[in-house]
């Protein structure tokens, strides 16, 4: 469709200067497949509904977004019209410190959230990569988490409300903005990681949690993943209730540009908060209860030093990314007794493909990174191919030890020889009739989510 049929009644809904007609800078911002005809900045939620109208009523295909930071993330929609960007809507629209709630609009960056809950000795506990630019909105339709999921939780968990617009152009609300809130169903949470194909955020409500008093990380070296898993499970199967219990290899700990990551083959690094009293006690137990298992380097941070580990962490994706534009990224979830094996499988895989292997494990919820590195072209086959067969590998060999793998990023060319979220299953056909009830005239990303949805 051409835009002289509704560019007029887009500069009424949003104002001539919220639309942009030259969106080429969306290729700077890792925009794959045909560029869209225009870029709507709308200033609150009703001109979201309007232009949501308006996109059904021409029949256009529209793309929810923020910062544009995870542009590049799932499959590539098949034709975009319209970018429509939630920047203008990055108000905190109610904050209640001693209720422990908050409401904001979803184009509030997180770094400013976390600004405003900071000043109140409170905390979100996201820890989702890009931080410096990526907005609420966006963490949630990715389904952001970080380390300190294994504590929280995930986003699900500390959601309390949403109000969003459907793919008709009515404003809904779904949960409330109270810590206990049992009535009825709660819609708005299947739009977390629906990648924005079934209606657009505009609001949210959080939980919000106090900050801590004290914090401390143990790092312990181990010369195989195996000794570091077994330390993982006396962890879990001690008194001590970590906030976060991740594992890197050597690789990963180079790309974070971290030299304490780097210095033994495997790190664990377990992460404590809460009264001074209890991190003393875990300083001095820890490292003796572990002793057992075989580690050869140990550390303590706390302070500056400690939280600048953990941003490195966070954005360790974003770094591997900028190192390596050609890079893929898999995320599989796995039981805790399978991230071994899983390991394994992805070390096969990457050898076998020429490929570097580089791994970060949420090694206390079954969540593993598998950062799939390019090398110099060999035996004539592409650098694409190569990822895409290692990416394939990893998401079958994911499914066969009963766990799930979704390929995060990856480079176009791969992404066409790949099945992005793994082998379908029996929950498919009901993810096609909720895009088919929410979403009848498929205008909200098509083609961006699992199986094409």
């Amino acid at each position: 469709m051409q835009p002289e049929s509704y560019r007029q009644r887009l500069a009424e809904i949003v104002g001539a200067e919220n639309v942009a007609w030259d969106p080429e800078h969306l290729r700077a911002r890792g925009w794959e497949g045909p560029l869209p005809q225009a870029v709507v900045h709308p200033p609150g939620p009703e001109q979201v509904v309007e232009v949501i109208k308006l996109a059904c009523a021409e029949r256009l295909k529209v793309s929810p977004a923020g910062a544009l930071t995870k542009q590049r993330m799932g499959g590539v929609s098949r034709q975009i019209d319209l970018v429509l960007s939630l920047d203008r809507l990055n108000r905190v629209t109610d904050y209640e410190p001693a209720d422990l709630t908050v409401t904001v609009q979803a184009g509030l960056p997180i770094r400013e959230l976390d600004a405003a809950l900071r000043a109140q000795g409170q905390m979100l506990p996201f820890d989702a990569p890009f931080a410096a630019e990526a907005t609420v909105g966006g963490v949630l339709a990715t389904n952001g988490s970080g380390a300190r999921r294994l504590r929280y939780g995930t986003s699900r968990d500390v959601l309390l409300g949403v109000r969003f617009v459907t793919a008709e152009g009515k404003l809904v609300k779904s949960g409330g903005k109270v810590v206990k809130n049992v009535a009825g169903y709660d819609m708005g949470k299947m739009l977390l990681g629906s990648f924005g194909t079934l209606g657009v955020i505009t609001e949210v409500t959080f939980k919000v949690f106090p900050v801590l008093p004290c914090s401390m990380t143990l790092l312990l070296g181990f010369p195989t993943a195996p000794q570091a898993l077994q330390a993982r499970h006396r962890i879990l199967n001690s008194p001590f209730a970590p906030q976060a219990l991740d594992m890197v290899d050597a690789a990963a700990g180079a790309l974070a540009g971290e030299p304490v990551l780097s210095a033994a083959p495997f790190t664990l690094l377990v992460a404590m908060a809460g009264p001074e009293p209890a991190i003393e006690r875990a300083c001095r137990e820890l490292p003796s209860l572990l002793r057992p298992d075989g580690w050869e380097k140990h550390s303590e941070l706390t302070g500056d030093a400690e939280q600048n580990l953990w941003k490195k962490i966070q954005e360790l994706t974003p770094a591997v990314l900028r190192a390596h534009p050609e890079a893929a990224v898999v995320k599989a979830s796995v039981l805790l007794s399978r991230i071994g094996d899983l390991l394994e499988q992805a070390r096969q895989a990457a050898s076998r493909n020429g490929l570097t292997l580089a791994t970060l494990a949420r090694a206390g919820t079954g969540v593993v990174y598998c950062y799939l590195l390019p090398q110099p072209k060999t035996n004539g086959v592409s650098q694409a191919e190569r990822t895409a067969k290692a990416c394939e590998a990893l998401l079958s060999e994911t499914d066969r030890l009963g766990g799930r793998a979704v390929v995060e990023w990856a480079p176009p060319a791969a992404k066409e020889m790949t099945n992005l979220w793994g082998p379908l299953r029996d929950d498919f056909p009901v993810m096609q009739r909720l895009k088919e009830q929410f979403d009848p005239q498929a205008i909200l990303n098509p083609g961006r989510f699992y199986g094409g949805i």
